[in-house]
């Protein structure tokens, strides 16, 4: 499967595969100047810019690229430009894995006359910033021809809250140490743009740089420090010369450095980037199918999780590898509780269960002291963590488990949950209705909806409320039956009765006080009144996802989910539906456009929620439900497809569920706050792991064939394949354990 090829498509940019750092600007404005001068982030910090790249003919004079067209893979972008001048060039950009942003360019020379010219690598840095908590300072050049400077960022009462270390250079390949002037000049602000007629080098170049430091000149340090690197270049005639500039980001100057150098001394820097991203699909399940939507869809949200993962190696507050929730420097790069719940399920596929494992213990190692999780993990020195979201802990560990058994694992993560789970029994529901509290609209993750004004009707001014969540309340029992079960796991008795009384209690609570058997769906409840409800919001079949929900329950789904005037949208599935007062596909509350609105549109989150219930109450309570489910999940994946287009996959926050028009106001794309992996491998592979066997039940998605293969289940390897007119076979280990004339139910015991 060669994967690149999959994805590759020519309007795409973003670059991950560092430790730390990512480059995918929502909005680029230099896209097609060489280098990277765009934004990129350094954790969830915004670092701009980075360097540029200009090449001088024999008589200094610019030689200015004329863009022409790119191609995009995981791995790398690839840029095609022309001149004037009979020279091609072609820039590869790449993040190594030393979080090394890296610019090949190769130059060809179409003429017959040999081109003496020069590279100069160059950055322009506003040292203003200090009152806007943002300070660029201490630039040094060091023998090896590089030159480094410190950013650091302030908190607003100006304490010291990060600091981040740029190192950049170039070198000319095959390598050889190139001897290069500098200069370092300080100027008045104008026009921060990667432009060299704006630079102070633009007068004064003579065929090469001073070699001069002038950064702490003049009446004031405040300005534009603008730092350049001249190399000489010989372009022979007919010939090639390709030339590697990089710049790396470390809260170390040293390892700045030496992550610098390790770029320039690469060999072949994109082939090492390929390597690390084939390195990474190597180590998921491989699948094919003969939906293209599915198959592209499967392996290009495997490319979103490597690109948002991030591993501090014990830094910032981030002891274990974690996948951030999304792109860009916003609130959605950091760990974040809400999409770390669905990192558990995606994550737990990978051969090495460190990822998925880190999407809980990060937050268990920074447990608030009355027991809850923050919202967000902050990275900075003065800053530790930020809100509070709710989160479905308990089906994460047990679904992890059922691929990786640790009781290790268990071990660690038992006594922070019990104490999370503690904190929603003693302040999240005083009442003791075993209902659980939802204090402001935000931390579902699902602000501006009318099951908040049902608690307020101010509720959208982010104020205080009180709400019997159904989310909150599923996710709650689930996590006293995980309890249940780890404590039995772990020994400890008399803790399991425990939790398996309080779920029993929950259960009860729940099947009476939040099911309405005129309504038929499940409501959020007043806290003071007993009242259910009047909006009907896709949390209502979240029980659906557990136990909780019966045949007696089937009747939401036909009656809510599949009615076209609620919740049976052309592209599902309206986080609200649609006949509220305040629905709107377009996302507008009380007539304002937001950028996150749930009060109609289409939601990942939700999808993936709804998606997970239907195909379960199918396998497990009705299967005329079956295809309902197979028709959910294939236009899911659609409409993650922009325009419809195969080519071009997307992951948005949400979508219009009248339209599939994506949000592209928001410019957040490759967003992690669902689970889509999973829902294939479960659903049209059939895999579904259990404590001490794996069940293989495919939904009857009608594919010619399919093949899962390299699955790892409690240390063996797992293949399923079906092909029609062939029939299904499993392998465990290679060797056939199931064949089967038709997709059916098999049970391989483990």
């Amino acid at each position: 499967m060669n994967v690149f090829k999959e994805l590759r498509r020519a309007d795409k940019w973003y670059l991950g595969g560092g430790k730390k750092v990512l480059w995918a600007p929502e909005f680029p404005l230099w896209l097609e100047r060489l280098g990277f001068w765009d934004y990129a982030c350094y954790l969830d910090w915004r670092v701009e810019p980075l360097f540029t790249l200009t090449l001088l003919d024999e008589k200094n004079r610019e030689i200015v690229p004329t863009f022409q067209r790119r191609e995009w893979v995981p791995s790398h972008l690839t840029q095609w430009y022309r001149t004037g001048e009979k020279i091609s060039l072609i820039e590869r950009r790449c993040l190594l894995p030393q979080d090394a942003l890296t610019s090949v360019v190769t130059l060809k020379n179409n003429g017959q006359q040999a081109r003496r010219l020069k590279l100069v690598v160059w950055t322009c840095q506003n040292t203003s910033g200090r009152n806007e908590g943002i300070c660029v300072d201490e630039p040094q050049i060091a023998a090896t021809s590089a030159l480094s400077f410190r950013r650091r960022y302030f908190t607003r009462d100006k304490h010291l809250n990060m600091e981040i270390y740029h190192a950049f250079g170039a070198t000319v390949k095959p390598a050889r140490q190139l001897k290069a002037t500098f200069s370092v000049n300080l100027s008045e602000a104008s026009a921060n743009h990667p432009r060299w007629t704006l630079t102070p080098f633009y007068e004064a170049f003579n065929g090469k740089l001073p070699n001069e430091m002038k950064a702490n000149v003049g009446v004031s340090p405040a300005g534009y420090l603008y730092m350049g690197l001249c190399y000489p270049l010989t372009l022979p005639a007919g010939g090639r010369v390709t030339l590697v500039a990089a710049c790396a980001l470390d809260s170390s100057r040293d390892k700045a450095l030496q992550h610098l150098a390790d770029a320039l001394n690469t060999d072949d820097p994109i082939a090492a980037s390929q390597r690390a991203w084939q390195s990474f699909f190597d180590s998921v399940p491989t699948f094919t199918c003969s939906d293209a939507y599915i198959q592209r869809y499967y392996w290009y949200r495997w490319f979103g999780l490597k690109l948002n993962l991030v591993d501090t190696q014990g830094e910032h507050r981030l002891p274990h590898p974690c996948v951030f929730e999304g792109t860009n420097a916003g609130w959605f790069r950091h760990h974040i509780t809400y999409s770390a719940q669905c990192h558990i399920r995606e994550c737990r596929w990978m051969h090495d269960p460190a990822v998925a494992q880190g999407s809980l213990r990060n937050f268990c190692e920074n447990q608030m002291a009355n027991g809850s999780f923050p919202g967000g993990i902050l990275t900075g020195f003065a800053e530790t963590g930020r809100g509070f979201y709710h989160a479905n802990w308990g089906a994460g560990v047990k679904a992890l488990y059922a691929l990786h058994p640790d009781d290790e694992f268990l071990k660690v993560v038992y006594e922070p949950l019990c104490r999370y789970a503690e904190h929603f029994q003693r302040d999240r529901d005083k009442e003791n209705w075993h209902l659980y509290d939802v204090i402001n609209q935000g931390e579902t993750g699902q602000e501006y909806m009318s099951r908040y004004l049902f608690a307020r009707p101010d509720a959208d001014d982010w104020g205080a409320i009180q709400l019997k969540g159904v989310d909150a309340t599923v996710y709650i029992y689930e996590l006293q039956k995980t309890l249940a079960w780890m404590a039995e796991k772990l020994g400890k008795t008399d803790e399991a009765l425990h939790w398996a009384g309080e779920a029993q209690q929950t259960k009860v609570a729940v099947l009476t006080r939040m099911w309405d058997d005129k309504r038929h769906l499940f409501f959020d409840v007043h806290p003071k009144t007993g009242q259910r409800s009047f909006a009907k919001a896709a949390v209502g079949f979240y029980p659906f996802l557990t136990d909780l929900a019966g045949h007696d329950h089937l009747t939401a789904f036909w009656e809510h989910l599949f009615n076209p005037k609620e919740f049976a949208t052309p592209f599902p599935v309206p986080s609200t539906s649609l006949d509220d007062e305040y629905a709107s596909a377009r996302g507008e509350w009380k007539g304002k456009r937001h950028a996150c609105p749930w009060n109609g549109r289409a939601w990942l989150m939700t999808n993936s929620h709804v998606a997970e219930a239907l195909a379960r109450a199918a396998q497990t309570l009705d299967p005329a439900l079956k295809k309902k489910a197979v028709d959910f999940i294939r236009r899911f994946i659609r409409l993650l497809f922009i325009d419809r287009d195969p080519q071009r996959p997307s992951s948005y926050e949400y979508y219009n569920p009248l339209t599939g028009q994506a949000p592209f106001f928001r410019g957040v794309d490759d967003y992690m706050h669902s689970w889509i992996v999973d829902l294939i491998i479960q659903y049209v592979a059939g895999v579904q792991p259990g404590e001490d066997k794996v069940v293989i039940d495919p939904l009857p998605f009608g594919l010619k064939h399919f093949t899962l293969d390299n699955v790892f289940v409690k240390g063996h390897i797992l293949k399923v394949a079906w092909q029609q007119g062939k029939g299904m076979k499993v392998w465990l280990d290679g060797q056939v354990v199931a064949a089967r004339q038709r997709l059916e139910r098999v049970e391989i015991e483990m």
